[in-house]
């Protein structure tokens, strides 16, 4: 990198040429140089008069060319690749057929934005793309409207935008006839002007939400305008020409959202999101769905376009409007027809999760291919029901309802669930980069656990068909891992995609909000089961020779489970008493009305716990722990599901009244102690009244479930008899210990973390149901304490 202010030498831009990275922050400035150099053309051309166009399109004004175009981007594409060489990829709006680059050995400037704020990185070549419109609002210039006119850069990476400039070559500001603004989408506040101009103060009524549209006559867009216009309580239309001239707005116009058309291209987009971005607002199509700037795609965006500035009205309404197109059926089927079949949805669809890993919604044939795996059959078409919709921290998607051509014996699935993870887009993940990146590897790895898993034949072979437990077979997937072996802010670009049998209330299956009694035993029952079924020295392990346990412990987590301090990182063991005494006053006057702790000093309860936890985590997840450890647990060692809170488990009646379980998400599935995933089972999935403070209801629990894993334990094989699981596998004074240590490991969990999402919940609702019951319900987080306490005592005593 050159040190020198001014223009690079001729030597750097050689090495480039050799090089298959660059600097972001010199990449931007040149986009800055270039951009500069762009608008001059565009202001001669103007001067000289010469503004007469061409339409590309016939009979669509906003399709007019000019010279000025075609030598705008000459010139912009030229010097850039004159600057940085033939590898960089760059993508203009005209053809280079008509707008040859021309480069005059005169190299861009790298040393625009050395004195800025922004923080440099190294991009690999073959990651980036830039997208050019050299003059945005061609139809404004044509016309006079000036002050509408942009030449554009952006730089996307991994088909998202990173970074971009805007250029106004007719700013009509007093202090630069062109003014460049340029950031980047993930440094806040990176957004700034070159060059470098005083800041104005606005005057703005900040009740009011203003809503910039161009003037568009499509049926759609009208209404969406409409929708806007009457989603917030106060609003404004105003009608704006040049797709750069709404974004430009949404920066000085604060409480602002800009609809765009359907015919808007990617070079229209890329370099304004980013700006944008870095300010705190959001680009997305008119459906809620992320951009996509890929150099392969053949088209633009065709969903058309919102975007709002970063203010919290702004914000809203753009969500809102979002949901109201998705109710739109009409414009729903019209948009979207293609890819979900014939027939017009009758309700809200999700249109904007149901998508492919690069943008597209899902087609008819997608699906066909995977679900029918040779059978015979048509799918006719789709619905995604909003209802059906799952829009979560760590995946989106949803239940895709499946109409058949003929389907008259039943045979062919009714509906499939579509669990799609495009990591960079979920901003539970992004903001792990900077906070905890090492939990961003890990859900990267709990990815492909899961679909290495539910594809494996210990899962497909022998839990579902030897055990015969109900999990949801995997139809199809599409996994793209970033290596392990690089890192955080690399395999924030991995991406997953699995399409799954489903659990159809139609066919009877049913959540819980907290699980009563009876469905509390049934789901042990199943955990019975699954925990026996892999139990060390079953038969399972003797399989093929071993063969099916070799490929299971090459797809799964060496000890699973959500809660495992290495996967939650071991600092929490030093913010367990800091967690609880920030969260005490939320139950201390309903703690003090608790029998099990009268007199008893609350806030030393956390303080009492920290000194414990090293020896829970260990003594919980032993084969994360020293050789020794797991060596003394291994007699024990079971497949765990990892999660088990009720949101994962789906119940159906049977005609004789009990229940029939499902189970899902294996994202955290891995070898562990089976009393440490129902220790985790009882505190995140059980209604208050299926325990007690005394621990009376937890024991006839924990009876239920060891007369459930004897059975299952001898029918496996693990064991000869119901009396050698007493005696040697696994005594009931075993599961007892093992049960009470990981409870109080799981308080390490809910102290130090979970409870920093403490909401309280006086009822059931849709929102709510995947919490766990400590986040949720009082009297659970009541009954964690008390237990806490109680158990903290038994260890004490001991010591």
């Amino acid at each position: 990198r050159s040190e020198a202010k001014g223009k690079p030498s001729q030597s750097l831009s050689f090495f480039r040429f050799k090089m298959r990275t660059v600097s972001l922050t010199q990449l931007l400035s040149t986009c800055v140089d270039a951009s500069h150099q762009g608008c001059k053309i565009i202001r001669a051309f103007q001067e000289k008069g010469y503004g007469e166009g061409k339409l590309k399109e016939e009979g669509d004004v906003r399709s007019v060319l000019t010279q000025a175009d075609l030598d705008a981007q000459a010139k912009i594409i030229g010097s850039l690749r004159g600057t940085w060489g033939s590898e960089l990829n760059i993508i203009g709006e005209e053809d280079e057929g008509e707008s040859i680059p021309t480069f005059d050995g005169k190299l861009l400037n790298v040393n625009l934005l050395d004195d800025t704020s922004l923080q440099d990185e190294e991009l690999s070549l073959d990651e980036i793309s830039l997208f050019v419109d050299p003059l945005d609002g061609t139809r404004e210039f044509v016309e006079g409207r000036l002050e509408n006119v942009a030449s554009l850069i952006g730089i996307a990476r991994h088909n998202k935008t990173l970074a971009g400039v805007v250029g106004l070559p007719f700013a009509q500001d007093p202090e630069a006839e062109i003014v460049i603004h340029y950031g980047v989408a993930d440094q806040k506040d990176s957004a700034g002007t070159w060059p470098v101009l005083k800041e104005k103060d606005i005057t703005v009524d900040d009740k009011v939400v203003t809503v910039f549209t161009g003037d568009s006559k499509d049926d759609i867009l009208r209404n969406a305008t409409s929708c806007a216009l009457n989603l917030a309580e106060n609003t404004r239309h105003v009608i704006v020409g040049g797709t750069a001239s709404k974004f430009q707005q949404l920066l000085s116009v604060p409480n602002s959202v800009a609809v765009l058309h359907f015919k808007t291209q990617l070079w229209d987009t890329c370099a304004s999101e980013s700006i944008i971005n870095s300010l705190g607002g959001k680009v997305t199509d008119l459906f809620g769905s992320p951009l996509v700037h890929s150099p392969q795609r053949s088209f633009g965006n065709i969903f058309a376009v919102v975007a709002s500035s970063g203010d919290k009205e702004a914000s809203e309404l753009h969500d809102k409007l979002c949901a109201q197109m998705r109710a739109d059926t009409k414009a729903v089927h019209k948009v979207f027809g293609k890819w979900m079949g014939s027939s017009e949805p009758t309700t809200p669809q999700a249109v904007d999760a149901i998508r492919n890993l690069d943008g597209i919604p899902l087609s008819t044939q997608e699906i066909e291919d995977f679900v029918l795996e040779g059978r015979q059959g048509s799918l006719k078409g789709y619905s995604a029901p909003e209802s059906g919709a799952w829009r979560g921290m760590m995946s989106n998607g949803g239940r895709l309802l499946l109409e058949w051509e003929n389907n008259e014996d039943g045979k062919l699935p009714s509906s499939v669930f579509y669990k799609r993870i495009v990591m960079a887009d979920l901003a539970h993940s992004r903001n792990k980069l900077t906070t905890a990146p090492h939990k961003l590897l890990r859900d990267v790895k709990s990815y492909q656990v899961e679909t290495s898993f539910l594809t494996s034949r210990a899962c497909q072979e022998g839990l579902i068909k030897g055990a015969g437990l109900k999990i949801n077979k995997v139809f199809g997937s599409d996994l793209r891992p970033v290596a392990s072996t690089l890192g955080a802010k690399e395999q924030l670009q991995s991406k997953f995609s699995i399409l799954l049998d489903d659990f159809n209330s139609d066919d009877g299956w049913e959540h819980q909000w907290l699980l009563d009694e009876t469905a509390a035993k049934a789901s042990i029952a199943e955990f019975a089961k699954m925990h026996a079924y892999f139990w060390e020295g079953s038969n399972f392990w003797k399989m093929e020779g071993g063969q099916l346990a070799e490929e299971l412990e090459a797809a799964v987590w060496e000890n699973g489970g959500y809660m495992q301090p290495s996967l939650q990182g071991f600092e929490q063991y030093e913010i367990v008493a800091k967690g609880f005494e920030g969260r005490l006053p939320t139950f201390e006057e309903e703690l003090k009305q608790i029998p099990e702790l009268k007199d008893v000093d609350l806030v030393s309860i956390g303080k009492r716990l920290e000194s414990l936890v090293a020896q829970a985590g260990r003594e919980s997840h032993p084969f994360k722990a020293d050789k020794a450890t797991s060596d003394e647990f291994k007699r024990y060692r079971t497949l765990i599901h990892g999660d088990p809170k009720q949101a994962n488990i789906f119940f159906r009646k049977s005609s004789q009244g009990d229940y029939e379980v499902g189970f899902i998400d294996f994202q955290w599935t891995g070898f562990g102690l089976a009393a440490t995933e129902i220790a985790h089972h009882f505190s995140a999935a059980y209604l208050p009244s299926t325990l007690s403070y005394d621990g009376s209801k937890e024991m006839e629990l924990l009876d239920y479930y060891y007369s459930c894993l004897k059975k299952e334990l001898v029918r496996f094989g693990a064991a000869s008899s119901e009396k050698d699981v007493e005696e040697r596998v696994f005594p009931r004074e075993v599961l007892q210990a093992q049960y009470e240590i990981a409870l109080l490991d799981i308080c390490r969990m809910v102290f130090a973390y979970a409870w920093r999402r403490w909401k309280a919940e006086t009822e059931p609702t849709a929102a709510s149901l995947n919490r766990n019951a400590y986040n949720k319900s009082t009297e659970s987080a009541l009954w964690l304490i008390t237990r806490c306490h109680v158990l903290l005592q038994k260890f004490e005593a001991k010591s």
